[in-house]
């Protein structure tokens, strides 16, 4: 188990080094992945230029929200980019923040899913397609290495039989329930300096959508009459790359 701190590119206006921190297990940025949303909440995302993450603690999973008081350290870098070791008072996450963090979460299945429909988008859904690296590329946030108070960390999730029972920080951010690994999961979590309401829901991180997304796949559970419609539309009005579900249902 470790965490990288990776650079992503130079910020073309400050010159800076941009980073973000992932699991060593995932390796490179390129890795394909996708986020199944209602239809509505695609559409906030094209308008608004904000991708909504929701604190841990409101996930349907208890366990999310649930405090390990075990925990009594931070993260260690591994790997030839690493960073010194992380001291508990310089944790990338605070202990006391992790089931208040804003939290996204992606698939790194490719193939498209029906169970995914059902779960996580309505009749009207749709599901984003992009790669790790376009993702962190297009967040609109100070991610500098002289600015140590933003920090997004990321990477795949493993899946255990027994939560409960998890004694370091990272497989609490990283680990779930075997209950859900159908959806294989690849999650972000954003610890920044502005999210100060921590009674909230969630929070809308400003992101680059052209860079962001590489296209959008609709519901099988819209009709081909009104797919076509909304594709013409996110293609005029927003320049996505629309595709239409290959699942054939009865509707």
């Amino acid at each position: 188990m470790g965490v990288v701190r990776q650079d992503y590119g130079m910020d073309s206006e400050t010159k800076k080094l941009n980073w973000y921190y992932y699991r060593k297990e995932d390796g490179c940025g390129d890795r394909a992945i996708c986020h199944y949303l209602r239809l509505e909440h695609l559409i906030s995302l094209l308008e608004t230029g904000k991708l909504y993450a929701n604190r841990r603690k409101e996930f349907k999973d208890a366990n999310e929200g649930y405090e390990n008081k075990k925990l009594a350290f931070g993260f260690s870098s591994v790997g030839d980019s690493a960073i010194p070791e992380v001291k508990i008072q310089d944790r990338l996450i605070p202990y006391s923040d992790i089931i208040y963090c804003p939290t996204s979460c992606w698939t790194t299945k490719q193939q498209e899913s029906f169970l995914m429909w059902k779960c996580y988008a309505t009749e009207m859904g749709a599901c984003i397609k992009t790669t790790v690296h376009n993702l962190i590329s297009s967040l609109n946030i100070d991610l500098s290495s002289s600015n140590e108070e933003n920090k997004v960390l990321c990477g795949s999730v493993d899946y255990v039989e027994d939560y409960m029972r998890i004694t370091i920080e990272e497989n609490q951010l990283f680990d779930k329930d075997i209950a859900y690994a159908d959806e294989e999961e690849f999650r972000f979590y954003f610890h920044l300096k502005s999210d100060t309401d921590k009674d909230s829901k969630g929070i809308r991180i400003p992101v680059n959508t052209k860079v962001m997304i590489d296209s959008v796949l609709l519901s099988p559970f819209i009709c081909k009459e009104a797919a076509d419609k909304i594709a013409r539309m996110l293609k005029c009005a927003y320049n996505v790359n629309v595709e239409q579900s290959k699942i054939k249902v009865s509707l």
